[in-house]
C-alpha cells in the first residue's frame, strides 16, 4: 500500500517578511497586504515525489484581487479531504476542473514523470508587496537561504508570478541490451537461442536508467535454470550491482538457461521505492568445450608430502573415493594411493597422498603417477570426463637444509634464547622426539652448559626457543652451537644445518626505548625547559673525535653546551615507571669536547639524582667512551628523565644510545 507522506496536515508555513517598495514615489497604504504560500515540501529546496502521488499547495496571501494555480499536462486537481493510505487517487480527480484553479488550497495528482514539472502561482494585488521565500539551508553559514520575491505592477494591479518546479519520479520501465565481447549487439529479442561454449562471456547493459525520470540505482542480473515454477529455479549467476554494465561469465554448468533483469530504485524520505523485472526472452544454450579434459602441467610433490596433479580445466566436486583409479610408482614399484582430493583454492588441481610418503632419497629414482580413466565422477564442471594418463613424471620434493639466520637473542623475562632460521620449523618433530635437544650445546662465560629444552615460538614458527640448565644474566657471554644429527625438522622436512658457536645478544629492555637514541629534534622526545646564559641543548650530528676508539654513536646525538658556566636543562616529554627498591642500570655513550672543564652532569630519574662524573683517570676529552652506573629507586614513581651539566666552567658534552634497564647483571 502506498505510504502517502504528503498530506495537508503536514504543510509547513513559509517565513514571511513584508517589505516596502523602494520607489521613492510609492507610499504604502494603510490596508494590510501580504503574499505568502506553502506546499507539502515546506522550505525544502528539492521538491520531489513519485508518480501517481499528490502534493498540496496553499496560497496564504492577504489582499489579493485575483488568484490562480496552473498545472501542466499529466497532472490533475483532486478533491479533498484525501486519505493517507490509498493505493490510487484517480477517483478523487475533479472532473472538468481543467488546468487552472482559483482555490486557495489545491491538491495536485502527478501522473507523468518529469524532473521539471511546473506548478504556477499567479496572484494580483491592489498594492505592492514583497516577501522573503526560504529556499533551503546554507550549511556553511548555518542559516536559511532567502529568495526575495517582489510584485510587478501591470496596469492597475501588482502581479506576482512564481513557478514551483516539482521533480516527479516515473515508474521504472526495465530495458536492456546484450553485446558480445567484441562489442557487437545481439538481437536477443528476435531470436530464440544464444549458443555459447562453457566459459564464454557476454556484456549485459541495463538501459532502464536512460529514462532520467525513473532513476533506478541498482541492477540485478540473474541467469537461472528453466523450471515450470519459479520456486524451483536455481540461479547459476546472480549479480547485484550499482553499475549498469556487467560482464557475465557462463562457467557454472552446461545446459539451457533463461535470465532476468531487475531494475530497482531505493526508497528515500520523499520518494517511494520502485522496481521492475524484465524476463529476458531468449534461451542461453551453454555447451561443453570441444577440447579434452586431460592432465596438464608439471606434477610435483609438496613439502607436506602432497602430490599435486594439475588438469586442463576446473573439476566438478568429487562425490566419491577415486583413489583406486590412481597409481604411483617409485622405480617401477607401486605405492598405494591413500586419498585423492581437490585443492580447495584451485579446482583444476588434484591432491594425492600416499600410504607411504615419498622421501627425499626417492628423487634419485623415477617416480610416476597414472590414472586409468575409469571413474565417471572425475569430470570438469562442463561434464567432460578426465582422460586417462600413464606414467607422468612426479617431481619429488627434496628437503632443503635449514640455515641459522639473524642474531641469537636472549630474553630477560624468561631466559629464553631465540634462534632464527630461514624456514618454518615443525613443532611435531619436537614432540615426536625422544630428545629434541640432541645436537645442541652451549657455553656460559666460557663454561659448558646444558640445554634443558627447546620449543617452536608460538608466534613465529621460524624461531626456536632454547632454555639452559642455569639462570642467565644480561652480562653473561653465551654461545650456542649445533652439530647434526638431531630430530628437529622444518615444515618441509629439512634438517638443521650445523652452526656455531654463535654469540647470544641479551635484550636491552630499554625503558626509554627509541627516546634514548636522540633521533628526534628538541621539542619532541626531549624538551629544553630553560637555559641560562648561552647554555643550549640540541640534537645534532656527532662531532669528529680527536682520538679514535671502539665506541661510536649510532646516529644523531644530544649536545649539551654551557661555554660560560651556565647550563641547559633537558627533560623527556614523556614519563617512565620506576619501582621502589629495584636496581636500575644506566648505560650510554659519552663524548667530552676538548674545551670541557666541568667535572660532571646531573642525571635525574623522577626526583632521584645520580651524577655522571668524568674526572676518573680513564675519562678522556675528545674521545667517545661507554659509561655505566646503577642506582636503586628510592620510591615508586612515574617520572621524567632529566640531564643537566653542572657549572662552573665549560661544559661541552655529547650523549647517545641512552639505556635504562632493570639491572640483570650477574652478581
Amino acid at each position: 500500500m502506498r505510504d502517502i507522506k504528503y498530506s495537508i496536515r503536514f504543510l509547513f508555513l513559509l517565513l514571511i517578511i513584508v517589505g516596502c517598495e523602494d520607489d521613492d514615489a510609492y507610499v504604502a497604504p494603510n490596508s494590510f497586504v501580504d503574499a505568502a504560500f506553502t506546499t507539502t515540501w515546506g522550505t525544502a529546496a528539492d521538491k520531489d515525489i513519485d508518480i501517481n502521488n499528490y502534493g498540496s499547495f496553499m496560497d496564504l496571501s492577504n489582499g489579493t484581487v485575483k488568484h490562480e494555480w496552473t498545472i501542466p499536462e499529466g497532472t490533475f486537481f483532486l478533491k479533498g479531504p484525501l486519505p493517507t493510505n490509498a493505493d490510487n487517487f484517480e477517483k478523487y480527480i475533479i472532473e472538468d476542473a481543467g488546468k487552472v484553479s482559483e482555490e486557495g488550497t489545491v491538491h495536485v495528482l502527478f501522473t507523468k514523470g518529469d524532473s521539471l514539472t511546473p506548478i504556477k502561482l499567479h496572484n494580483e494585488y491592489e498594492e505592492y508587496t514583497e516577501f522573503a521565500l526560504p529556499t533551503g539551508w546554507d550549511t556553511e553559514t548555518n542559516s536559511t537561504i532567502i529568495d526575495t520575491l517582489k510584485t510587478v505592477k501591470k496596469g492597475s494591479v501588482w502581479v506576482l508570478d512564481y513557478t514551483l518546479i516539482i521533480d516527479v519520479y516515473d515508474t521504472i520501465v526495465a530495458d536492456m541490451e546484450i553485446r558480445n565481447m567484441a562489442g557487437n549487439k545481439i538481437d536477443f529479442k528476435n531470436q530464440d537461442v544464444i549458443d555459447l561454449k562453457f566459459g564464454d562471456q557476454l556484456i549485459f547493459e541495463d538501459l532502464s536508467r536512460n529514462n532520467n525520470t525513473s532513476r533506478p540505482n541498482s541492477t540485478v542480473w540473474t541467469i537461472h535454470t528453466i523450471a515450470e515454477n519459479k520456486e524451483d529455479e536455481e540461479n547459476i549467476i546472480n549479480v547485484n550491482e550499482e553499475k549498469t554494465i556487467d560482464t557475465l561469465t557462463f562457467n557454472k554448468r552446461i545446459g539451457q538457461f533463461k535470465g532476468r533483469l531487475i531494475s530497482k530504485r531505493e526508497r528515500t524520505e520523499t520518494v517511494q521505492a520502485d522496481e521492475e523485472t524484465y524476463e529476458i526472452p531468449v534461451i542461453f544454450n551453454v555447451a561443453a568445450l570441444d577440447e579434452a579434459l586431460e592432465q596438464s602441467g608439471e606434477v610435483m610433490e609438496l613439502a607436506d608430502n602432497t602430490i599435486v596433479v594439475p588438469v586442463s580445466s576446473k573439476l566438478a566436486p568429487l562425490t566419491e573415493d577415486v583413489s583406486s583409479h590412481f597409481s604411483v610408482k617409485v622405480n617401477g614399484v607401486k605405492r598405494p594411493v591413500a586419498t585423492v582430493a581437490q585443492n580447495p583454492t584451485n579446482a583444476a588441481q588434484l591432491w594425492l597422498t600416499l600410504a607411504t610418503p615419498l622421501e627425499g632419497d626417492d628423487a634419485v629414482n623415477p617416480v610416476t603417477v597414472s590414472y586409468d580413466g575409469g571413474n565417471a565422477t572425475l569430470k570438469s564442471i562442463d561434464e567432460r570426463l578426465l582422460e586417462a594418463f600413464t606414467d607422468v613424471v612426479v617431481e619429488v620434493y627434496v628437503p632443503v637444509p635449514v640455515l641459522r639466520v639473524g642474531t641469537a637473542q636472549k630474553q630477560t623475562a624468561d631466559d629464553a634464547i631465540l634462534l632464527q632460521f630461514d624456514q618454518e620449523l615443525d613443532p611435531a618433530s619436537i614432540t615426536a622426539s625422544a630428545d629434541a635437544t640432541m645436537g645442541f650445546s652451549a657455553t656460559v662465560n666460557g663454561v659448558a652448559s646444558g640445554v634443558s629444552s627447546v620449543e617452536v615460538d608460538a608466534t613465529d614458527p621460524s624461531i626456536l626457543k632454547l632454555y639452559l640448565n642455569e639462570e642467565l644474566y644480561r652480562d653473561d657471554e653465551i654461545t650456542i652451537s649445533y652439530v647434526a644429527p638431531g630430530d628437529i625438522r622444518s615444515i618441509g622436512a629439512g634438517e638443521l644445518s650445523d652452526f656455531g658457536p654463535d654469540m647470544v645478544v641479551a635484550d636491552e629492555d630499554n625503558i626509554l626505548g627509541d627516546v634514548g637514541m636522540f633521533e628526534s629534534a628538541i621539542g619532541s622526545d626531549w624538551l629544553n625547559t630553560g637555559s641560562t646564559g648561552t647554555g643550549a641543548a640540541s640534537i645534532t650530528a656527532p662531532p669528529t673525535p680527536d682520538s679514535p676508539s671502539t665506541v661510536a654513536p649510532s646516529g644523531n646525538v644530544m649536545h649539551l653546551s654551557a661555554p660560560d658556566g651556565n647550563k641547559p636543562n633537558t627533560i623527556t616529554s614523556g614519563t617512565y615507571p620506576f619501582e621502589a627498591g629495584v636496581v636500575y642500570r644506566v648505560k650510554f655513550k659519552r663524548y667530552l669536547g676538548s674545551t670541557t672543564t666541568t667535572a660532571f652532569a646531573k642525571h635525574f630519574f623522577g626526583n632521584q639524582q645520580v651524577s655522571d662524573n668524568w674526572n676518573d683517570t680513564e675519562d678522556e676529552l675528545g674521545k667517545w667512551q661507554s659509561v655505566e652506573f646503577t642506582f636503586t629507586a628510592a620510591s615508586t614513581t612515574n617520572g621524567t628523565v632529566r640531564i643537566q651539566p653542572v657549572p662552573a666552567g665549560i661544559s661541552d658534552v655529547y650523549y647517545d644510545d641512552y639505556i635504562i634497564q632493570v639491572d640483570d647483571n650477574r652478581p
